[in-house]
């Protein structure tokens, strides 16, 4: 397996489309220039729920990971989401994408669908899925622990028996801090851990010990969110607060406060933000995914406005 270090800030990209929904790779290679050449930007994942991976089918999903991996050029570790299917097929896809040039695969949760809920209280189960990947497929993997969007939580006992596997380098938490600190300790010396948080609480993940942060809204003002984590990792407390206070929270209010909950997408709102600082040419998502109205719009340029991000 190749060995990948990751830490600091993994810049989880979006996927610009055309205006008929088509992929739109040229704007997806201009981006990903722009984001891979601010300084801090230790990463890049494509295709995570920020990269709209629910609306890519396989193909396409290829197609993002191989123009990816011609930008990057080797610079940096370039993730990738995986929503698993069956182990077989996973293993399959997860070579797919290792030969179209990922470096490291982020791997959702099986055990989504309501019949399969129970298993993740099962840690055999978990750990043979994970396992079994690492035997098919030979590549660095990261546990993603998202239950807002999956519906399920491994337990920390079972994160630790993850942490175990070699090729698990590495467990995104987008948790409650109560969450976050037991994973924290079950893994403490094993594997690291990423705050993916977009609630303050990004802030205490990060103090606590997170080794970098994967943020959907980290494409907005990417520069500001590899500052946050530089102030962190400094031991420059006070500032950390006050940048996070005074840049951070209003672009987490604007973009995903009560995700799940909001009538409008937080990726519209993201892409409706790089189209205004002109990073990307058009904002669309693929229907059911809503488009922004003209309130979205305005409170999107309010915001990058007091953030100082527009003039």
């Amino acid at each position: 397996m190749e060995q990948v270090k990751l830490e600091g800030v993994v810049t989880a990209v979006v996927t610009p489309f055309n205006d008929d929904e088509s992929l739109d790779l040229a704007s997806l290679r201009s981006y990903v220039d722009h984001v891979v050449n601010v300084p801090g930007v230790n990463g890049i994942l494509t295709c995570g729920y920020s990269g709209e991976v629910t609306s890519l089918n396989r193909e396409e999903q290829l197609q993002v990971v191989s123009a990816v991996a011609e930008v990057v050029n080797g610079r940096i570790p370039i993730l990738t989401g995986v929503e698993p299917t069956s182990t077989k097929d996973t293993i399959s896809f997860g070579n797919q994408l290792k030969d179209a040039g990922a470096t490291v695969l982020q791997i959702n949760t099986p055990f989504y669908n309501i019949l399969r809920r129970g298993f993740i209280n099962n840690e055999d189960v978990v750990v043979k899925f994970f396992k079994d990947l690492a035997e098919g497929i030979d590549m660095p993997m990261t546990v993603f622990q998202y239950p807002v969007s999956s519906g399920v939580n491994y337990p920390a006992k079972t994160i630790a028996r993850l942490a175990e596997i070699e090729h698990v380098i590495g467990i995104k938490e987008a948790t409650s801090m109560e969450t976050y600190e037991a994973d924290y300790k079950a893994v403490q010396g094993k594997t690291a851990v990423f705050a993916d948080n977009n609630t303050y609480t990004l802030l205490g993940m990060l103090l606590y010990g997170s080794q970098g942060s994967m943020v959907g809204i980290g494409n907005v003002g990417v520069h500001l969110w590899t500052q946050l984590y530089r102030l962190v990792s400094s031991g420059d407390h006070t500032a950390a607060v006050e940048h996070m206070n005074s840049r951070i929270v209003p672009l987490i209010n604007t973009f995903s406060r009560d995700l799940g909950q909001t009538k409008f997408s937080f990726i519209a709102r993201v892409k409706e933000a790089l189209v205004q600082m002109a990073l990307i040419p058009g904002g669309t998502t693929r229907a059911p995914e809503p488009a922004v109205t003209q309130q979205d719009k305005e409170e999107v340029r309010s915001t990058l406005i007091e953030v100082g991000l527009l003039t």
